[in-house]
């Protein structure tokens, strides 16, 4: 799809050029807009634009941007000389002592207030992806426009439009993070036996593919987040399954339990997903068929991929599969996928509701699932991008009932 983008040398992660066309891209949107600041509050949309990755707490972080090329920032003082370390070069910033206040007496959002009177953009057009910080781990504040007293345009889309298109680099980031996904698959694949516990199972794999991953590319290898590993495995199993989401269950797996996994890497902050339908022991007609109606529609899902097409017409492609070829209709649970980048769920969506026109360097799931009540869930995920002509799965493991069968 793509020229390689990283060296054998070259450290994981999106450059600091990149990182500036994106905010020179914001520049430009806002001129055309008319709008002379935007605020930035969400964590994803922030490291986006800067390359500040950062943990998020009850602490208001925003990045401004003004029409005439201005970038600063709102920031607790103690992340200042973190994003001193990852982030971009301020043209002003706002530094407050604490939530709520630290003995300030001012909430942090007085503080942006007076950063955007000094950028002198108080009282003009300014907008937002969400109106105010985001309401986590006790933070209660007012409304972006309520502390600036005029209207604030909040729109999430101004900066996750610019998102859905990988480029080259965000490309080269998430085939890699297919194949760690891959490996901590087959690691947890490998290990399950009848009467393994499936948390032990899938921590253990996770943690041998971590430290795989960290012996091969050792210094290449930039972690973006303070929790989780970089490898991930994990599995559901037995009626448990036919809840698309169904959360761990102690106890062990036995003979005749249809697993469905989930596995992904991070690089560079950049996710991936793989999801299989396994079963334990020899699988019997009421899975196989299942399991082949499964895999059909995926192909379908497959096969509908392609530029100018919109994401409704894809999944209008798989549901009417589903509904007229094989009268499973009733047994789908949820739409057939979802961009993915920085984040496990990006917009688009592979949705009857989502008329987004599809085009070359996005990323999704393909992932039409059924969900057979008391008996088991079926279904397969793969991450994909969108090519010239059509697409190309990323995430390389086998789909095929022989290569996923567990022995009884």
């Amino acid at each position: 799809m793509t020229d390689i983008v990283f060296s054998e040398s070259d450290r994981l992660e999106i450059g600091a050029d990149e990182y500036r066309l994106r905010r020179e891209r914001v520049f430009r949107l806002l001129a055309e807009r008319e709008i002379d600041a935007l605020c930035v509050f969400g964590p994803t949309r922030v490291a986006y634009l800067s390359g500040f990755f950062f943990s998020p707490t009850e602490r208001p972080i925003a990045l401004i941007l003004t029409a005439n090329g201005q970038v600063a920032a709102l920031l607790p003082n103690l992340e200042l000389s973190h994003f001193q370390q990852q982030g971009p070069k301020l043209d002003d910033s706002a530094i407050y002592p604490e939530y709520p206040g630290g003995g300030s007496g001012r909430h942090p959002l007085l503080f942006l207030r007076d950063l955007l009177s000094r950028l002198g953009v108080l009282g003009k057009v300014i907008a937002a992806d969400v109106d105010g910080y985001e309401h986590r781990w006790g933070y209660r504040g007012p409304a972006l426009s309520a502390v600036l007293e005029q209207p604030v345009q909040a729109d999430v889309a101004l900066i996750d439009d610019l998102r859905m298109v990988k480029s080259a680099a965000e490309i080269a980031l998430m085939t890699e993070a297919c194949r760690w996904g891959d490996h901590a698959h087959r690691l947890m694949q490998d290990s399950i036996r009848v009467g393994s516990e499936e948390l032990l199972i899938s921590h253990g794999a996770s943690l041998q593919a971590t430290r795989d991953l960290l012996a091969e590319l050792g210094g290449r290898y930039v972690p973006k987040a303070r929790e989780g590993l970089p490898a991930n495995a994990m599995f559901i199993r037995g009626a448990n399954t036919a809840h698309p989401h169904g959360l761990h269950e102690a106890g062990a797996v036995g003979g005749g339990d249809v697993l469905v996994t989930g596995a992904y890497g991070v690089v560079g902050g950049y996710e991936s997903e793989l999801e299989r339908t396994m079963i334990v022991g020899e699988p019997n007609a009421e899975f196989q068929r299942y399991f082949a109606a499964m895999l059909a529609a995926q192909q379908v899902g497959f096969d509908a991929l392609r530029p100018g097409r919109t994401c409704a017409e894809v999944e209008s492609d798989v549901r009417r599969f589903i509904r007229d070829e094989l009268g499973m209709d009733d047994l789908v649970r949820h739409h057939t996928g979802h961009g993915f980048g920085l984040e496990g769920h990006e917009h688009p969506f592979l949705d009857l509701d989502d008329h987004t026109v599809i085009e070359p360097g996005m990323v999704f799931s393909v992932e039409p699932g059924l969900y057979v009540p008391e008996f088991a869930g079926f279904r397969h995920s793969d991450t994909v991008v969108i090519t010239e002509s059509g697409m190309e799965r990323l995430s390389l493991y086998s789909r095929e009932l022989d290569d996923l069968v567990v022995a009884g």
